[in-house]
């Protein structure tokens, strides 16, 4: 059954998403680390997807999946030039893009409430979306080949890695 991605594609066009990743990759250039832009979106999105596509769980649309896990760091830039904590501000800016790109309300507090919970890795009670995109962040992560892997405190050599 194919899956209609047009929202997703709608909010991909928004000018103000495309603003946010503007400035994030402005704001990454000279970052030694992971980056947040599209490309880490794109690939928190595959995973996501497809690790739920292997569990069979298929309560989640297609385009929510990929709505939350492109949107789900759109606030970087926010927290470097406020401190504010990225997870609340991307869900904050992705709000007026859900509803732009006529996502239900159902779907847009699903889709929010993953977005705010994704940096909550050992947190019991997340929601689905909340646990897949958290998990899908970290396994989005190159550590392996990283040349700045010896300064970064998020990897660790046993670190489990999925390729999806």
């Amino acid at each position: 059954m194919l899956h209609s991605m047009a929202r997703v594609n709608q909010l991909l066009d928004h000018e103000d998403y495309i603003c946010y990743i503007e400035k994030i990759d402005n704001l990454e250039k000279e970052r030694r680390f992971c980056k947040h832009g599209f490309a880490h979106g794109l690939s928190v999105a595959r995973i996501s997807y497809a690790y739920l596509l292997e569990k069979g769980d298929v309560s989640l649309s297609k385009e929510a999946i990929y709505a939350a896990a492109l949107l789900h760091d759109i606030g970087r830039w926010v927290e470097y030039q406020t401190g504010e904590d990225h997870a609340e501000a991307s869900a904050r800016l992705a709000l007026p893009l859900l509803e732009a790109c006529n996502f239900c309300p159902e779907d847009i507090g699903i889709i929010l409430g993953g977005i705010r919970e994704h940096r909550r890795h050992h947190d019991d009670n997340l929601t689905l979306l909340g646990e897949v995109l958290a998990n899908a962040d970290d396994w989005s992560r190159d550590c392996r080949y990283c040349s700045a892997q010896t300064l970064c405190h998020k990897f660790k050599p046993a670190m489990k890695q999925v390729v999806y």
